[in-house]
């Protein structure tokens, strides 16, 4: 699954597993051939401002508008009409990126001798400016794009941002003592949602049991297998390589690879997933069973044939026995729904901001004894930039799906005090991995809210 805080992943990760990443291309490959027609011009997203087109690099600003908005994939061929061949990759890429954050809405063009910044605003709400150069043969050499980081000052402002996202939304600032979760500030705290790649802190926490029990040694071997290496792994590894089951956690929470969670779990069986469910907290660990491995969700959500519905109306044996035939079949990915949410189905893993805090907690005071280095585990890729003396520790967890994005940390402030903080957005589309970065600065600046006065 790819984790959206290292920009997605996308979000990230935001990285997206390799297989949907793989699927992902084809579509952009394959949609002009099956896509709707385009939408209406730029202008018409611009509350009537316009461009004025009569100098090279206004006529450039105007087709860059206009091909980010449009429901055609950005391509090469496009691109090969705007930008110089030596910059054409570049641009195509970015936009591409940017394309999936459609419809951008005009506020304003500052045209100067030979640029054009077009000054936009997303699908999500992000304030964005895309400064063009025209060269002498009128194509442009220079793009840059720059994300506005919006204001948090109050609580008030976190409500106000993400009410404009268009997503599902739930927030938590929660206050830790004596191993309880206070909520300091929150939005929709109880509500359960997708939890994206976060649901690797539960298989983490069977881990940490497993090993406190004498069951599971953190050298044990684990074997990379053909199911493992389809739902992705950052890691280059064949089949039948081994991995220790310190390294498949490391990897699980730092990178997200989804071939480490994988491996884990088929470790340690179902059971003791469902035991970690109940014991780190989840308000209802009856929601999240049977529990899908990554392949078999894979399978369900995004795979061929599609069987969503089938999965949406299902009994839980029903799905059980889905979950089965899942795991006897080669996962096909299908590429025309690489990019559409599988959440609104209910095929993801789902929580609450009160579980994930509690599920932080729970992770905390159980890292002691041979389960000590997960303190270390989770600390390793903190994503939010933050002054170590300020926050001198900090454990992390990021995911995201198509149309899921999340975050949440455990964070020591200076004077000891540990807080949780959360994050989880839900749309019914995806986004390109612009929006894991600007979640960030959101998340950074809600950090800010809680940092404690120079003594």
């Amino acid at each position: 699954m790819p984790d959206p805080a290292t920009t997605r992943k996308r979000r990230g990760g935001r990285r997206r597993a390799a297989a949907l990443t793989a699927a992902a291309a084809l579509v952009v490959a394959l949609a002009p051939g099956c896509a709707p027609q385009p939408t209406p011009s730029a202008n018409a997203a611009g509350a009537g401002r316009q461009i004025d087109v009569r100098t090279p690099q206004g006529l450039r600003a105007q087709q860059t508008l206009d091909m980010l908005n449009s429901d055609w994939p950005i391509g090469p061929v496009g691109v090969g009409t705007l930008a110089t061949q030596r910059l054409a990759k570049q641009v195509e890429t970015t936009m591409e990126k940017l394309w999936w954050d459609r419809p951008f809405t005009l506020h304003g063009v500052d045209i100067t001798a030979g640029a054009a910044t077009l000054q936009l605003t997303t699908s999500y709400g992000a304030r964005q400016d895309i400064r063009i150069h025209t060269a002498d043969d009128t194509l442009v050499d220079g793009f840059e794009v720059t994300t506005q980081s919006p204001t948090i000052s109050s609580w008030r402002d976190v409500d106000a941002v993400l009410g404009k996202t268009g997503a599902r939304y739930s927030w938590q600032v929660a206050k830790v003592d004596d191993g309880q979760c206070d909520r300091v500030a929150g939005t929709n705290t109880d509500e359960s949602l997708p939890l994206a790649s976060i649901f690797k802190l539960y298989v983490l926490y069977a881990v940490a049991d497993a090993v406190k029990a004498g069951t599971v040694s953190w050298d044990d071997q684990l074997s990379v297998t053909e199911q493992g290496k389809a739902v992705g792994s950052g890691m280059d590894l064949a089949v039948g390589d081994h991995i220790s089951v310190r390294t498949a956690a490391e990897k699980m929470i730092a990178t997200s690879d989804n071939m480490a969670t994988d491996l884990l779990i088929g470790k340690l069986g179902p059971q003791a997933i469902d035991d970690a469910l109940a014991n780190a907290g989840h308000h209802d660990p009856a929601a999240m069973t049977p529990f899908p491995t990554m392949y078999e969700l894979f399978s369900v959500a995004w795979g061929q044939p599609d069987v969503r519905e089938q999965w949406k109306n299902g009994t839980p044996q029903t799905r059980a026995q889905m979950l089965h035939d899942a795991d006897s079949h080669v996962y096909k990915p299908d590429p025309f729904r690489a990019h559409v949410p599988a959440s609104e189905y209910g095929a993801e893993w789902f929580g609450s901001a009160e579980d994930i805090c509690r599920v932080h907690v729970a992770l905390q005071a159980g890292a002691v004894g041979k389960a000590a280095p997960v303190k270390q585990i989770l600390a390793a890729s903190p994503n939010v930039n933050l002054d170590t003396q300020d926050w001198p520790y900090i454990g992390a967890k990021a995911g995201g799906l198509p149309g899921d994005l999340t975050f949440s940390w455990y964070a020591i402030d200076r004077t000891g005090q540990p807080w949780v903080v959360s994050f989880q957005l839900n749309w019914a589309r995806d986004h390109g991995p612009s929006v894991g970065s600007w979640m960030l600065q959101v998340a950074k600046q809600v950090f800010a809210l809680i940092t404690p006065p120079q003594r």
